[in-house]
């Protein structure tokens, strides 16, 4: 038996869709996360033209939604067949990348052939969550924690904005250069969609009410002085601020990543090839350079350089995240977040791996460019990168 006839084969990115992306109690406020990601499901079947019994899991990111097996049920809400598995990650705004990592890996080894990635969240619809009452964390019956813990006291356990002020401290990134980012990014968003850069991939959704088809948080006139006005959010010597700080949304990025022999069998046209994923550890205290950390680790183990990266998608959580990978890498500013980034767009937590996949994809098509790098920092000191070569 020759074995390396079962194992390294290629993985291919078909294309994906997402919805528009709403604020937090917006436009998409009544929608159930897993009802955002069966219309896309159903979307991207008919877009694509595969069957639906060819369509053997669905691997999706959720981060704050009620618990349970979102991917299972959003299969099914879309009427997939009950073979079909599903299966939910939560790695905070890193799972929509990793759920795409996962799905590559399980491709590549020949585990499967059609997959369905990306991620669902619902900000709006997110649940009073409480510890119970035996736990020490427990502070009373009317009282709710906003998020789970994700590093133990002892070492640290910041909240985001504490990691985003403690790594502008120790990058030594002013706030100054925090909150030009942050209007280049609004300014490259608003640029984006009047010229209808990412209409190939958002997918409008009708309502009894009303038809969504735009981003609901793009800003219609950026201005560095409304930026400048915003107050630090720890305290007044602090450099992180909601004007270069993303916000919290609703929405969901759904990618089909697919096999060799299903590209050959049903006659698709693949967008990209997914050469590789990674994930790393770093200080929990200074998450935000967990994308950098994990980009290091798969530039090594692809035996690439950063030069060798044409376009940049990195999750713009903070402009600090970005900013930071800048100057690690000396990499050029304007191969990064081409479209603009999450401070414009907004960041529904499980969803923003899919998103960044999707602006990468678009990104390399619009400036006939060929390899792509996307990447996530992430609560409790985690990274998450890949990187894709587009298909001629």
């Amino acid at each position: 038996m020759n074995i390396e006839k079962t194992i390294h084969k290629k993985v291919y990115i078909i294309g994906g869709l997402r919805t528009p992306i709403g604020k937090a109690n917006g436009c998409l406020k009544e929608f159930l996360p897993e009802k955002l990601a069966a219309y896309l499901i159903k979307k991207l079947i008919y877009k694509y033209d595969i069957p639906k019994a060819s369509i053997e899991e669905v691997i999706l990111g959720n981060a704050i939604g009620p618990g349970g097996n979102l991917a299972r049920l959003s299969l099914l809400e879309a009427g997939l067949p009950f073979d079909a598995v599903g299966t939910t990650i939560d790695f905070q705004c890193g799972s929509g990348l990793k759920a795409i990592n996962l799905a590559g890996n399980l491709i590549k080894s020949g585990q499967r052939k059609l997959i369905i990635v990306g991620g669902s969240e619902s900000t709006s619809l997110a649940p009073n969550k409480q510890y119970n009452p035996k736990d020490y964390r427990y502070k009373g019956k009317d009282i709710f924690f906003k998020r789970a813990q994700f590093s133990p006291y002892s070492i640290g356990d910041p909240d985001m904005i504490e990691g985003a002020e403690n790594t502008a401290k120790y990058c030594g990134i002013t706030r100054k250069d925090m909150d030009i980012w942050a209007l280049q990014s609004h300014i490259k968003a608003l640029e984006s969609r009047d010229k209808n850069k990412l209409e190939d991939i958002i997918c409008g959704i009708q309502t009894d009410k009303k038809f969504i088809k735009e981003d609901e948080n793009i800003r219609k006139k950026p201005s560095l002085k409304l930026i400048e006005r915003a107050m630090p959010i720890l305290n007044r010597h602090g450099t992180i601020t909601a004007g270069n700080t993303c916000s919290t949304n609703d929405g969901a990025a759904l990618i089909i990543m697919a096999s060799e022999d299903i590209v050959q069998k049903y006659n698709l046209r693949p967008q990209a090839v997914w050469i590789g994923g990674e994930s790393a550890g770093v200080d929990p205290n200074l998450f935000p350079l967990g994308a950098i950390a994990a980009s290091e680790k798969l530039l090594k183990l692809k035996n690439l350089k950063i030069a060798d990266i044409d376009l940049m998608e990195i999750n713009e959580a903070f402009a600090v995240k970005v900013l930071a990978f800048l100057k690690h890498f000396n990499y050029p500013k304007y191969r990064i977040n081409v479209f603009g980034g999450a401070i414009a767009y907004g960041h529904p937590y499980g969803a923003s791996g899919g998103i960044i996949m999707l602006h990468l994809l678009e990104a390399l098509k619009d400036r006939n460019k060929e390899v792509g790098m996307a990447a996530v920092g992430v609560a409790g000191g985690l990274g998450e990168a890949a990187i894709i070569e587009r298909c001629d």
